[in-house]
């Protein structure tokens, strides 16, 4: 809605509340269009302006003329075109006013001229001067002017108070009040300035006893013109109901000829009850310009409503003031028609609106008549279920689940709560939610409505939800128990070695003491290399293959383990079958890990005396497939619990309780079972008829040619002497290292390879030390303080340091491998420092640095 200027817009005042408030249009007022739509084109409104004013105006004094004395003096206070000046200047900009005065000017000449007359011509009596025609002008024109601001101001003070469509009913309905307030002013204005002229000038004209009453009737008929006119303004005809217009129109011109045929009771209201009963039949858009086009025709045909003359007697007098009361009751019908029409268009549309809303959010609505056990369902509810719009509660339920209709019909019954909330889902797989309440119909029988809300997104959505909490929560619990591992595992070689540190000085067999502290160092570093391996698959070594064969592969497994098996007083034998002997084609590395692993866990946790490792040789799986190398691992100890077998293959499982073991990551079996799978094979556990626990390991293994090489054969695992210096040039490293501990150790290793070691407490100080003495190698750590290691790296690289970056971290269970290669580096060893790996890469090369990658 806008302000009176067509510019600043108002806010319209509620008078609503709920969905109407939020779905009724955004109404604009009628007249305000008008008033903008006139601004914006003067020339095209104008026309249309001057065409229903030259209609009127000819139609009218047309009728005055052929049907009555058509005295000036009544047919000028006010004029028949009267309505040209006060709409005219209510309607049109002020800047514009100009166009409605010389329209104005134009027809009130017109009746002074017109052809149409049985009457003497009002250009034709004596005495009537121009001075005379210009003071009745300047009368009319005054008022009128006056009555254009009336309407300004009052439409302007209702549009803050009132919504759009009724600030226009209200300016219609006080057009008539203004009209008539402001016609009596002017009839009294008249008739002194009509004391100035010539008595039989006056006559002439009408100025008599009679006057103010023909011309106060006339003032009320010219109020209903100008509220009609407004009115039509705002309830015009749509496209479709045009011609029905037309046929209102076209009745009364047809009772006019029913009326000259002798039936006819009083004329005007015999016009005006036919009127009403249009009102009250047909819609207001037809009505208003069919009633007011349709009596204009009548009147110019009949001359009533135009021929002002003396009541011949007070019944006469008295129809005319019924006809008078008429017109006032029959627009007041017409404005309140207009009113209710709107509302109810208004109400319906915001019901549409809503609907679809519902229809968008999938919400449906339902009724059930508990006593008929009948059911009615709008269109979202009854696509919902699948069902026609209405039926029996027997088709409902069968549109549910067994449980859900059991619990609906239980909701059903006499004595269920009022109001209530269910979740429903149909055999279509939706799950609804369902808000229902009961109440008592006019006819005494309690409905139950409700509302269906369809939450299967929300449904699925809380499942993903729940999963992923329940994944959450296990991946917590995986990782409690990781950090509770890795502090056990980690804390007992630990502590072994401090004992073994602390008996050093006084040791007589210091070989033992060595070996078992070398035993030491190897289980924490097993159980790093566990912990990277569960985190991190992806960062371990690639698939391999190279020929071997199994028959050695076995015996070396029994002689890895075999100290190990005889510190826990088991005997290791190993069972070989057809085809071991020949050589095969496989991962040996992950092989090795996979059986070293299942056989370790059988010698350490199965409480038995015996465990066997078998090999045969399958035929292939599928046709034109490789054979299948079967491995089986059993031994004779306590087994595993039916229950228990599920998890056994999952990370951190060892048992009922993980803090039953005495030693292992609980990470055997799953990190066995992965690499058997990324070789695509299969790891299974079963029962041995013997007792105890088995498993069975099947790889797809082509057999190995002649040519195929085979790698050297390895003695049993064993961590290789420390390193010899050999003759390399002399060589800088700078070290960044904040552990002072593994700085000092680390740098004395290097120095007996022959390299000039300057050791950086922090990454700040390892910066400025490669600015000031570029190093041959750089060997930092990822975690140190004031610039982590590949901070460190990342800018020396940026500075244009190209020497080979050695990356050393001992957080192997993260993403810390990776953090170093963004960062630019050559190499990313684990702690310890493989020294062996490093000189070999001085005398073969470092492998070339990726391009940084931005942090």
């Amino acid at each position: 809605m806008f302000s009176s200027d067509g510019k600043a817009p108002v806010v319209q005042p509620r008078d609503d509340a709920g969905e109407v408030h939020v779905f009724r249009d955004f109404e604009r007022s009628r007249i305000m269009a008008i008033r903008r739509a006139i601004s914006a084109d003067p020339a095209l409104y104008t026309f249309w302006f001057l065409s229903v004013v030259i209609v009127w105006t000819v139609l009218m004094s047309a009728g005055a003329a052929m049907h009555g004395p058509n005295l000036p003096a009544i047919n000028l206070t006010t004029h028949v075109a009267h309505f040209t000046i006060i709409l005219g200047f209510f309607l049109y900009p002020l800047r514009l006013a100009w166009i409605p005065a010389l329209s104005y000017l134009l027809v009130f000449l017109y009746p002074f001229y017109q052809p149409l007359s049985n009457a003497q011509p009002w250009h034709e009596i004596e005495g009537l001067t121009t001075q005379v025609v210009a003071a009745l002008f300047a009368i009319n024109l005054g008022f009128g002017l006056v009555q254009g601001l009336i309407y300004r101001a009052a439409f302007q003070l209702a549009q803050s108070r009132l919504r759009a469509h009724t600030t226009d009913l209200f300016l219609c309905l006080a057009s008539f009040v203004v009209f008539a307030l402001v016609g009596a002013l002017q009839i009294g204005v008249t008739d002194r300035y009509a004391l100035l002229l010539d008595a039989p000038l006056r006559a002439a004209m009408g100025f008599d006893a009679h006057f103010a009453e023909l011309a106060m009737n006339r003032s009320l008929r010219g109020s209903a013109v100008v509220a009609a006119f407004l009115l039509a303004a705002i309830e015009y005809p749509r496209a479709s109901q045009v011609l029905p217009t037309i046929g209102v129109m076209a009745m009364f011109p047809l009772l006019s000829v029913i009326q000259s045929q002798g039936f006819v009771l009083y004329a005007p209201l015999d016009t005006l009850a036919l009127a009403a009963v249009v009102v009250f039949v047909l819609p207001v858009r037809v009505t208003v310009f069919g009633v007011l086009g349709g009596i204009a025709l009548y009147a110019a045909v009949t001359g009533e409503f135009l021929n002002e003359l003396p009541p011949a007697d007070p019944a006469h007098r008295m129809l005319e003031t019924y006809a008078l009361l008429a017109i006032a009751l029959l627009l007041v019908a017409l404005a309140v028609q207009s009113h209710t029409e709107h509302l109810l268009g208004e109400k319906n549309a915001a019901i549409a609106k809503l609907s679809r809303a519902r229809d968008f959010a999938g919400v449906g609505l339902f009724a059930i008549n508990r006593s008929s056990g009948l059911f009615r369902l709008d269109d979202a509810a009854r696509r919902m279920l699948s069902l026609p719009d209405q039926g029996d509660m027997a088709t409902l339920r069968d549109s549910l689940t067994v449980e859900d209709a059991a619990t609906l019909s239980r909701a059903m019954m006499a004595g269920a709560e009022p109001a209530r909330e269910l979740w429903l889902n149909t055999r279509s797989g939706l799950a609804l939610h369902v808000f229902l309440w009961t109440e008592t119909a006019p006819s005494g029988d309690p409905v139950a409505y409700g509302i269906l809300l369809d939450a299967t997104v929300a449904k699925e959505r809380e499942t993903r939800l729940r999963e992923a909490l329940d994944e959450l929560s296990l991946r917590q619990e995986r990782q409690r128990q990781l950090f509770s591992i890795v502090s056990h595992e980690l804390r007992t070689p630990a502590s072994v070695m401090s004992i073994l540190i602390d008996d050093l000085p006084e040791a007589t067999d210091r070989t033992r003491l060595f070996r078992q502290m070398r035993e030491a160092a190897d289980q924490l570093l097993s159980v790093l290399g566990d912990m990277r391996q569960t985190v991190n698959p992806e960062q371990n070594l690639p698939v391999k293959r190279v020929s071997y064969v199994p028959a050695e592969l076995a015996e070396s497994l029994r002689n890895t383990l075999e100290l190990t098996a005889k510190d826990h007083g088991v005997t290791l034998t190993v069972a070989l079958g057809a085809g071991a002997g020949k050589a095969r084609i496989g991962d040996v590395m992950r092989l090795r890990q996979a059986l070293t692993n299942l056989m370790r866990n059988a010698v350490i946790h199965s409480r038995g005396t015996v465990v066997r490792l078998n090999f045969t040789a399958q035929p292939p799986a599928t046709e034109g497939g490789p054979p299948i190398s079967q491995w089986q691992v059993e031994d004779d100890g306590i087994g595993i619990a039916p229950d228990q077998v599920e998890r056994l293959f999952q990370p951190f499982e060892r048992g009922e309780d993980p803090r039953r073991s005495a030693d292992g990551s609980g990470l055997g079996l799953f990190i066995a079972r992965q690499s058997v799978e990324m070789l695509g094979g299969t790891l299974e556990y079963y029962q041995p008829l013997r007792g105890g626990a088995g498993y069975m390991l099947r790889l797809p293994e082509p057999l190995a040619d002649e040519s195929t090489p085979r790698p050297a054969a390895k003695p049993p695992a064993a961590k290789a002497p420390p390193p010899r210096p050999r003759s390399l040039r002399p060589w800088t490293v700078v070290l960044a290292e904040d552990n002072t501990l593994v700085a000092d150790v680390t740098r004395a290793r290097l120095e007996r390879l022959g390299a000039t070691v300057r050791v950086a407490e922090n990454g700040a100080a390892a910066l400025n030390m490669v600015a000031e003495q570029a190093p041959d190698i750089l060997i930092t750590d990822l975690f140190m303080p004031e610039l982590d290691g590949d901070d460190l790296v990342r800018r020396l690289r940026k500075q244009g340091y190209s020497r080979p970056v050695v990356g050393l971290t001992a957080a192997v269970v993260g993403e810390e491998m990776l953090r170093f290669r963004r960062a630019g580096t050559n190499v990313v060893m684990q702690k310890p420092l493989d020294f062996g790996e490093l000189e070999r890469l001085m005398t073969e090369g470092f492998p070339a640095a990726a391009e940084p990658a931005a942090p």
